[in-house]
């Protein structure tokens, strides 16, 4: 039950939105007629110029959450070569707040799309993977009529650009993150929910759309617009915080099988525990669990010892999965990254992490020249870092190491997992608030699972 003195609040924060006053009192949105009268606008990219995020949420005593998980659902996108049909993966999330007269309003928190590609001039584009610019966007939603609508700024990536363009390296000593170059597309989603729809607790309503999105900054340009069609999709109510999401890694090990006594992986099980852990840290701020499919083997010896940057790409190049982020484990890294380890395409749903055995079995003495090898750096040889694979997962999930820039991404938490270590000490074994606040990519989805811990550092 409200206090009288939060009724009091509510009704003065509306009325100080309605005299142009607070949050988001400068945004202009339009008041878009029937979906079953007016075709979408084709024109996106003309008028995003007036789309403003959410700069902050307000704080409400209930805000309740719509999930729709996207499976399989059905595209088009206009490449360079012309018409393409695809099929998508993702999760579109709204939160929804009551206003002072009880009807909801409707903001977009969420909108993950991720596709295994589609055929260009230039070859196929590669994964496909889009997510929002911003945390949120404002949204309309007709009680009366059921006709909702938002527009919104999206991240697009796909493997192509990598090809083409290759990777912007960190200046972090580590040298561990290989960024990518990525495009942006202004879209719309518009649709029918429920009339009169109210918030629950629980239960489902079923939404009917289409997303509609226009390349607005180009790199390479080989996708020029997508059209997604959610036709009678499910979405689930939640109640205060959103269900808990879910980053699937694929495993990629050398050797001919499980049977194989020789195949790398040894260290992988203990990595992965150390990632969960760490990522389980984030309970209280927002739920991420870290899930893990069956390893693939690559049966090639040529790829136990990486010697260069080439064949580490070669190796990547061996297993491309749509949803997942794929984790090769070699033998050893004759060490090029001082990490013995790196994230490429960091962020992004094309991410892919190489790593090696030797994170548990750093040599002794410790190897010469490398940054955080030396005893006056605090290195150690050995069974030494428990924690890298965590450290690596940060930048799949859109993280830098601290201090760092890069529009889009954001900088992990001084003293957190984030900090980099070098190939002869271990990450910090410290989470923070921040980290899991701004953890992002295309392939995080909502599923079910429970997290037990807190971030150590709470900014």
């Amino acid at each position: 039950m409200r206090t009288i003195l939060q009724l009091g609040l509510a009704l003065a924060v509306g009325l100080a939105l309605t005299l142009g006053t607070g949050l988001g009192a400068d945004l202009v949105m339009e008041k878009s007629p029937s979906l079953l009268k007016t075709p979408l606008d084709a024109s996106i990219g003309s008028r995003l110029s007036i789309v403003e995020p959410v700069e902050a949420a307000k704080e409400q005593e209930e805000r309740y959450f719509l999930v729709g998980t996207l499976d399989d659902i059905k595209a088009v996108i206009v490449t360079d070569a012309g018409e393409q049909q695809t099929s998508l993966k993702g999760e579109i999330v709204f939160a929804t707040e009551p206003d002072e007269r009880g009807d909801l309003s409707l903001v977009l928190t969420r909108l993950n799309l991720v596709s295994s590609g589609v055929a260009t001039k230039k070859g196929e584009s590669g994964v496909i993977g889009l997510n929002l610019a911003e945390p949120e966007y404002k949204g309309t939603y007709d009680s009366r009529t059921g006709h909702f609508s938002a527009e919104f700024d999206s991240t697009l990536h796909y493997a192509q650009i990598d090809e083409i363009m290759g990777y912007i390296p960190s200046k972090s000593e580590e040298g561990d993150l290989f960024l990518s170059y990525t495009e942006s597309m202004g879209g719309k989603i518009e649709g029918r929910l429920p009339e009169g729809m109210k918030a629950a607790d629980e239960g489902e309503v079923t939404m009917n759309a289409e997303i509609r999105l226009e390349l607005e900054r180009t790199v390479v340009g080989s996708l020029r617009s997508m059209v997604v069609y959610l036709d009678i999709t499910k979405l689930w109510w939640y109640l205060e915080t959103s269900p808990s999401e879910i980053l699937l890694v694929q495993p990629v090990f050398i050797g001919t099988g499980p049977s194989d006594p020789s195949a790398t992986g040894t260290v992988y099980n203990t990595l992965l525990d150390g990632s969960a852990e760490i990522w389980d840290r984030c309970g209280t701020v927002r739920c991420i669990a870290i899930r893990s499919r069956t390893p693939v083997y690559i049966n090639n010896n040529a790829y136990r010892v990486l010697n260069s940057e080439a064949e580490a790409a070669a190796l990547r190049a061996e297993v491309n999965v749509a949803d997942a982020v794929e984790v090769f484990v070699v033998e050893e890294w004759d060490p090029y990254y001082d990490g013995g380890g790196a994230c490429w395409s960091s962020g992004t749903a094309s991410a892919k992490i190489v790593t090696c055995d030797q994170q548990m079995a750093v040599p002794c003495p410790m190897p010469a020249g490398l940054w955080g090898c030396s005893v006056a750096e605090g290195g150690s040889c050995g069974d030494v870092n428990y924690y890298h694979l965590a450290h690596e997962l940060g930048h799949a999930l859109n993280l830098l190491h601290p201090g760092e820039y890069r529009s889009g991404m954001v900088a992990g938490s001084s003293g957190s997992i984030l900090e980099p270590s070098g190939f002869c000490r271990d990450n910090p074994d410290v989470q923070s608030a921040r980290n899991c606040r701004s953890a992002s990519s295309p392939l995080l989805y909502s599923g079910r699972s429970t997290c037990t811990g807190s971030p150590d550092i709470m900014d």
